[in-house]
Parts: structure tokens; sequence; C-alpha cells
């Protein structure tokens, strides 16, 4: 019998934690390179995947309002990371709340492309999203270059009501 432990992607990126340290992540979806500290799991209830015993989840908002939904949503110390992908509404304030009080820890938005290129993350400081790479390098974003409270130098896209995705979608097609 063949046994498929995990889904490697030639060329996958790592996945880069929101705020200083390096919990234990389940990615729940398979598109980052597994690490010591980050490793994807199709079942977060798994006999595995409790083993591993996650301190953070990180997986799409659909995905984390699923598990939230479940009567015995898994236990997580740490916090939960939201993917967003290009061209989906930004994380809402709702399920902020709702993730605040099923898991009781803060939840990160993380914008990816639809290649899982990691384009801007939240940090500790909720204060907009730290653009990453060749992205912080645009000149037609309107990017705040101010000190933010979590020291991170790089400029930050300020989210305001109505933000969304698809405003990110000329960057991505031209870094």
């Amino acid at each position: 019998m063949i046994v498929w432990r995990r889904f490697h992607l030639a060329g996958a990126a790592a996945f880069t934690y929101p705020s200083a340290g390096e919990p234990r992540v389940a990615l729940l979806i398979p598109c980052f390179r597994e690490t010591r500290r980050a490793r994807y799991f199709a079942d977060v209830e798994s006999e595995e995947a409790r083993r591993f015993d996650p301190e953070v989840l990180a997986g799409t908002a659909e995905q984390l309002r699923g598990l939230a939904s479940r009567p015995n949503p898994p236990v997580v110390r740490n916090a939960v990371v939201v993917f967003t992908r290009q061209g989906e509404p930004g994380l809402a304030e709702y399920d902020r709340d709702l993730f605040w009080d099923i898991f009781g820890v803060p939840a990160f938005e993380q914008y990816l492309t639809r290649w899982s290129r990691l384009i801007a993350t939240e940090c500790d400081a909720h204060e907009g999203l730290h653009v990453c790479g060749p992205f912080a390098r645009r000149t037609d974003w309107n990017l705040d270059r101010s000190p933010c409270a979590c020291g991170d130098p790089r400029p930050r896209l300020l989210l305001r009501p109505g933000f969304s995705t698809p405003a990110l979608d000329l960057c991505a097609q031209q870094p």
C-alpha cells in the first residue's frame, strides 16, 4: 500500500507568520512549502494533526468558518491566519469577531496572488497590510510609509471599509 504523507509543490513559497515567534502552524491549503513548524493537513482532526498539536490554523475564511461551526472546534493557542486570494473580498469584521469568539485568538489576514504568492500581510498592530517583496516598490499604490506600531519598516496598505482585493489584481499581474 502506498501512503502519501504530504503534498509538496516544487518552488512553493514558505509560509510567513505575521508576528514574532515560530509557532506550529496547520496549513489548510497545500500551496506552501512545509517545514518542521508549518505543515499541511487536509483534515485538522486527523491523528497526525493532533500529534502535531498546532498553535495556529491558517486557511481561507470559508475553511475557518467551517471549523468554527463544528460542535468541538480545534483548539488554537496563538492565532488564525486567513488567506484571501485576489478577487475575493477581504476579511470582514464579522469573521474577525467570530474567530475571536470561537477560537479565542486574533485573526491575521494575508493577501495572496492566485498562485499563492504573498502580496501583503497583516501584523500584530492590525494597522493595515505590510506589502511584501517586489510589491513594496509599487509607485501607483497609495501606501503608508510611516512607522508601524509593530516596528516593521515595510510600507502598508491601509484598509478602509469596502476595501477589496480586486485593487491588488493589477499589482500581481505587473510586479
